[in-house]
């Protein structure tokens, strides 16, 4: 099978010029190797782009799971490092009873805050406000006045809110009882103790896969829940993340490869609109004068590359 012809005179010939065109069409790469004689270029293309397509997603998944990852070690990092005799899984009982155990438990957060150098194995930092670091929030909700008293079974209670923080720096962390400020738990009253402290990180694990590390900001806050007044104040850790990119980096060694791999997808997309628009100028014109075709090279690369150098 012949490919069509340039120029077409009579009506016949049209006419089988178009019949050709319609049956080349609809062939399969493999047909039109053996009526063409040419290598399927365009099959393969496809391919190799389907190819780099599909590597990129995996590469983009990678990076998702990474950060996934990243936070819920951080978490868990967290917990071991602020919780008093924390166990893994241990969230759902992990409670005071007494209120020397409230104390201890929040002198303890409060010491490892100050020794979170010495401390962690990761490369955890605190927050800092120009050349200070911030301090630890440490806060209590409480009903502004009461008397209860259970063995009469009379009380009276006033139902507004009051709340009383205290700002602890990591520079003098010391024990809450031994604070000038004499900062005292109501527990008749208390609500709610809440401790709340800003700790920074930076993930260097995405430099192995020739991706820029991004720096996260963690807002740790831990709870002390007492508004059930049973006897049993239960205590849970949770953290918002925000991640950013970092402001001052150099690694060496790990841009080239991204570069390359953006500049060739943009390559291979600009390539294959360029090649399926001659194919179709001299493989499917029956007539020098060609009808108006809406042609249009798009400079569009659909592809993210998350960490362009």
């Amino acid at each position: 099978q012949s490919s069509p012809s340039l120029t077409c005179q009579s009506m016949e010939e049209r006419t089988e010029c178009l019949r050709r065109k319609i049956k080349y069409y609809f062939m399969n790469p493999c047909e039109k190797y053996h009526a063409r004689g040419r290598i399927p270029w365009k099959l393969m293309l496809q391919i190799v782009k389907i190819a780099i397509i599909t590597m990129q997603l995996v590469l983009f998944g990678l990076s998702n799971q990474m950060v996934v990852t990243f936070k819920e070690e951080n978490l868990l990092t967290f917990k071991h490092l602020f919780l008093k005799d924390y166990v893994d899984g241990g969230m759902e009982t992990y409670a005071v009873y007494r209120q020397a155990d409230v104390y201890d438990h929040i002198d303890y957060i409060i010491t490892q805050y100050g020794l979170l150098h010495n401390n962690t194995v990761g490369n955890h930092e605190y927050e800092k406000s120009g050349s200070s670091y911030n301090p630890l929030l440490l806060c209590q909700d409480f009903y502004r006045n009461g008397s209860i008293y259970p063995g009469s079974e009379t009380f009276e209670i006033d139902a507004h809110v009051h709340t009383e923080c205290l700002k602890i720096y990591p520079a003098n962390p010391e024990p809450l009882r031994d604070m000038p400020e004499n900062f005292e738990l109501h527990f008749k009253r208390l609500l709610l103790v809440k401790i709340t402290f800003a700790v920074m990180a930076i993930n260097l694990q995405t430099v192995r896969y020739r991706e820029l590390p991004d720096c996260y900001d963690f807002t740790v806050i831990i709870t002390f829940n007492n508004q059930a007044h049973s006897g049993r104040m239960t205590v849970d850790l949770e953290m918002d993340v925000e991640i950013n990119e970092c402001k001052d980096w150099k690694v060496i060694g790990a841009c080239k490869f991204t570069k390359l791999s953006a500049h060739w997808s943009a390559w291979v997309f600009l390539n294959l609109r360029l090649k399926d628009f001659l194919f179709s100028f001299h493989s499917f014109s029956c007539k020098k004068d060609l009808p108006d075709r809406d042609v249009r090279l798009i400079y569009n690369v659909g592809i993210q590359h998350p960490s362009l150098c």
